[in-house]
């Protein structure tokens, strides 16, 4: 998809030709998803557009909007009740939701659909809560309510943030666990600012583990980091921020690298001092320097503390000279890319805004080793790398789209 220019495009996987062209009323935000034939995907207009596969022409439109209005959003018309591009396709039935917080417009609507009618199977929409300022004094860095992402599952149930739902989008409790937020969930990935945000702040992380994580720094956890991939047994996470400043994670660009590792999935994030907690295994750096504090003092409850930590160490780790903002694990490989971890004292942000180009790696996945690396001409779209049939596509910040194979790169 072409964001701005509210178009998705089909291109022939072995020639990069362009075989069809879809404009829709908005922008989309992500990639559409692929169906027993059929292209299904959300737009800012408010709307959920299905298209033949082989063809591009319109099956149905949806409004998954509860009215036609429209506001400006960042130069451009879109509707009150954006809709992601990437909808969620769970056995067999289409999930989708439109708006932008519980807080504002009404809410958020979420439908259920079939995706070869467009036909509403379930709905429902959340709003609020509201609290009453006189009674409830709420909490400093917790908040019930919620807003729009992309939607995920674990299989069993959907997830968007720290909302639940079953598969007829009934609203399943999610116990809060501690005072800073962290809820009891299924095992799923999220991300604490969506999975659409790519600033990497240095706040917010993603995270494959069985509960939300609320306030709670993630520095020292495992399965967390600013992008990641997972399979059945195992997580490979990148890690930014290694470093503490008191209460602030850092990272300093071309010192040690990125921190790139492996755990298995069962490790799960660990709160020393919550209940049937185990002892804090060291891994990264002391967590404030300045200040004498151990990996097993107190974390429940305590907001700019310890954080998460793990209880069994990682597979392996490697520090990659690789700011990695699209990864892919295929069958035999970790695929990364971005641009390189260099600093240029005259030119101090040119790899960070994609003037030194990027890097393609593909690291064995036993042990974390370069197997291969290929120079890009521009780094990729955030998260805008996939493999299949076969073939790695890269998606790439300059407007290209890199396709290869045994044979060697194709452009698009």
């Amino acid at each position: 998809a072409s964001v701005d220019a509210h178009t998705v495009f089909c291109l022939d996987a072995r020639s990069g030709e362009r075989l069809w062209r879809c404009s829709a009323g908005g922008r989309v935000d992500s990639p559409p998803a692929v169906h027993e034939g059929l292209v299904l995907f959300g737009s800012a207009d408010g709307y959920v557009y299905c298209l033949r596969a082989e063809d591009g022409v319109l099956v149905w439109r949806f409004r998954a909007a509860p009215a036609e209005r429209r506001i400006v959003a960042m130069g451009q018309m879109e509707s009150a009740w954006p809709v992601h591009g990437s909808v969620l396709v769970k056995d067999g039935v289409v999930y989708t939701a439109a708006g932008r917080s519980s807080f504002v417009d009404g809410g958020i609507w979420l439908y259920a659909l079939e995706p070869r009618t467009g036909e509403i199977l379930h709905e429902t929409r959340i709003e609020g809560p509201y609290p009453d300022p006189a009674t409830d004094v709420g909490r400093p860095f917790d908040m019930d309510g919620t807003r729009s992402d992309v939607l995920v599952s674990d299989g069993s149930f959907i997830y968007m943030l720290q909302s639940v739902f079953d598969e007829e989008l009934v609203q399943q409790d999610a116990p809060r666990l501690t005072d800073l937020g962290n809820r009891r969930m299924g095992r799923h990935l999220m991300a604490t600012a969506g999975l659409l945000d790519d600033s990497w702040w240095n706040r917010t992380y993603w995270m494959y583990a069985e509960c939300w994580p609320g306030f709670y720094i993630a520095q020292q956890s495992p399965k967390a980091g600013q992008i990641l991939v997972f399979d059945d047994e195992t997580t490979y996470a990148l890690k930014c921020y290694t470093l503490r400043n008191r209460h602030s994670p850092m990272f300093f660009p071309g010192k040690t690298g990125y921190l790139l590792f492996a755990d298995d999935n069962d490790n799960e994030p660990v709160l020393v001092n919550a209940s049937g907690s185990l002892e804090a295994v060291a891994w990264l750096p002391p967590i404030h320097p300045a200040v004498e504090r151990t990996l097993n003092e107190p974390a429940v409850d305590v907001d700019k503390g310890v954080g998460f930590t793990r209880a069994s160490p990682s597979k392996w780790t490697a520090w990659i000279p690789v700011r990695a903002r699209a990864m892919v694990l295929a069958e035999n490989a970790l695929f990364l890319a971005g641009p390189p971890d260099v600093l240029d004292p005259a030119d101090p942000l040119a790899a960070f805004e994609g003037r030194k180009g990027a890097l393609l790696w593909a690291v064995e996945p036993a042990t974390g080793d370069r197997q291969m690396e290929i120079v890009l001409e521009s780094p990729p779209v955030f998260d805008g790398m996939i493999a299949a049939q076969g073939r790695l596509v890269v998606a790439l910040e300059n407007g290209r789209v890199v396709s290869m194979g045994r044979e060697g790169p194709q452009e698009g």
